[in-house]
Parts: C-alpha cells; sequence; structure tokens
C-alpha cells in the first residue's frame, strides 16, 4: 500500500491530516486566533507581576497571547516602547519590565 502524501506531496505523518480540504483536517488542530481580541494595559501590566519581574519580549509576548487569546504578532506589538504601552513599558537591554 503506497504510503500518503499531503498537499504537498511530503509523506502524512502520525497524527497529520491533509491539511487542504475541510474534511482532511484533523479536529484536534487548533482553531484560528480570535481577531477580535484586544490587549489591554491591565493585561500587560499582570503579565509582568504589576512591575514585580521584568522578561524578555518573547517571554512576555508568549504569556501576554495566553492570557489574552491574541495572535503572537498583535503581543509583540503592544511590547514596543513606542506603542500604546510604551510609557508604562522600560527596557535595559534584553529585558522590558512595567513601571
Amino acid at each position: 500500500m503506497p504510503q500518503e502524501l499531503n498537499w504537498c506531496g511530503q509523506p502524512i505523518g502520525e497524527g497529520e491530516g491533509y491539511g487542504g480540504r475541510p474534511e482532511n483536517i484533523p479536529e484536534t488542530w487548533s482553531q484560528p486566533k480570535n481577531q477580535n481580541s484586544v490587549i489591554t494595559e491591565g493585561a500587560v501590566c499582570e503579565v509582568f507581576g504589576s512591575g514585580a519581574y521584568s522578561l524578555t519580549r518573547t517571554e512576555a509576548a508568549k504569556r501576554l497571547e495566553l492570557l489574552t487569546g491574541t495572535h503572537r504578532t498583535s503581543c509583540h506589538r503592544a511590547l514596543r516602547l513606542n506603542d500604546r504601552f510604551g510609557q508604562h513599558l522600560h527596557s535595559d537591554g534584553a529585558m522590558l519590565s512595567w513601571h
């Protein structure tokens, strides 16, 4: 029996789906992120423990994504020093903190 291939011609691995037509996509695959989520000042403050600790931008974005359900790119944008919450964020090199 020949091995089944996915939409780009690669072998389908254990637990993977075809990835093309909807009927071939497993229900175990995650649903798309909510595009209408809003990142609030309170959520960013909570990520930093109200200023209790510092995080790398990547770690802060991951935590913000988990907390809000927002796409990681939006989380990275919210953590820019010249963006919405920039007046509360402080950077000392690689680490961000909340003030």
